[in-house]
């Protein structure tokens, strides 16, 4: 049943019609409908985490999906870090998301359910890379390994630093996470989780090779083991931001949030401008209800992202909801219509909007009295 069939049903179970709604006094009214908003809000797709109710983590649960992950990297191998922007397309052509790859170049999107997608690459100075993904039945974890091509007569770029241990893992341990890519890029899940089984024997505090065996654990539905080789790699290499990260979606997909909250604040203390970082972080005070954190979280994400995920007006409209300024939410989620008007929660957004403006609930601040 569709989500918004699902909150009009439930009212209804509770006696409460459209016309009896229109009767309500006009408080009334308006929480109603930002009841019925919440309703929407809590099954954003994403991290698992950026849930953030028990109705949208019931919701997810019965529906098959895709992990779609990778790097960036350049011809030459070096990683471009946070100038790099990875756009996600359904079929049509419609952008679903976007975000930039991480310091170690890495992206990932999460709780696909589509039959296919477009994958669309830019960072300044390199070649705009396309790439379409077709989802296969049964398989959740779909690896895609992108390198970029420089424009001609392009400068010397910027690049992430390495962390440290990378300079420390003998050559051993490095060749077997490098056929482990390799592995990963072809789908070939268990040889890659064997050779990185291998690369972290050798060297427990490759903290590359235990992020991306993480990965292949918990795909593998091995959440101690993934959890372990986070920790593992956080606790070897602080100078890796992507541990801080991927722990950090870990535990909130969990809805593990106030253990999240300190292993992200910790790696944002190391980098105040990495904005996914914030976003998790937002999603993290979401879930434990300090609200006001997850606002200020959310609104930095903007300051620092050139372009923030589209789906934060709803993150922000959603903690408006909670602490009942509910003309704010509804100035969001116009916002995210303005933004996107054929995104993939327009429909249900407009819908929302459309009811709500139908029990004349405002979109500005309620006049005084």
């Amino acid at each position: 049943m569709h989500v918004i069939d699902q909150g009009w049903g439930y009212m209804s179970q509770m006696g409460l019609t459209t016309a009896r709604v229109a009767r309500m006094p006009r408080i009334s009214r308006m929480r109603f409908a930002c009841l019925l908003s919440a309703l929407l809000l809590c099954v954003l797709p994403g991290d698992g985490a950026q849930q953030g109710s028990q109705m949208g983590a019931q919701m997810s649960s019965q529906t098959s999906t895709i992990r779609i992950q990778g790097t960036v990297r350049t011809v030459e191998g070096k990683r471009l870090g946070l100038i790099v922007k990875v756009q996600l397309e359904g079929e049509n052509g419609g952008l679903i998301t976007e975000r930039l790859t991480d310091s170690d170049g890495a992206y990932y999107f999460d709780n696909l359910t589509g039959r296919g997608y477009r994958l669309v690459v830019t960072a300044p100075g390199y070649e705009k890379h396309e790439e379409y993904i077709e989802s296969s039945v049964g398989l959740r974890l779909r690896v895609c390994n992108i390198t970029l091509a420089s424009l001609p007569k392009n400068s010397e770029q910027a690049t992430a630093p390495e962390p440290r241990s990378d300079s420390l893992a003998p050559k051993q341990a490095k060749k077997d996470y490098d056929k482990a890519l390799k592995e990963l890029a072809a789908q070939h899940l268990d040889k890659a989780k064997a050779h990185l089984e291998s690369a972290v024997k050798a060297y427990p505090c490759y903290a590359r090779a235990q992020a991306h065996l993480a990965t292949i654990l918990e795909a593998h539905r091995e959440p101690a083991g993934a959890e372990a080789a986070l920790r593992k790699a956080l606790e070897c290499d602080p100078d890796y931001l992507s541990s801080y990260t991927l722990l950090g979606q870990f535990l909130n997909r969990q809805k593990r949030f106030a253990e999240s909250v300190p292993v992200l604040e910790a790696g944002e203390r190391r980098s105040p401008a990495f904005w996914a970082l914030r976003y998790e972080l937002g999603i993290a005070y979401f879930g434990i209800e300090q609200y006001a954190k997850a606002e200020s979280e959310y609104q930095k994400v903007s300051e620092f992202s050139p372009s923030p995920p589209p789906d934060l007006p709803l993150r922000l409209a959603d903690v408006h909801i909670k602490v009942k300024a509910y003309d704010k939410a509804y100035a969001e989620m116009k916002q995210y219509l303005a933004a996107q008007p054929n995104g993939p929660y327009a429909a249900k957004v407009r819908d929302i909007m459309q009811r709500a403006d139908a029990l004349n609930v405002p979109a500005q601040h309620p006049q005084k009295q």
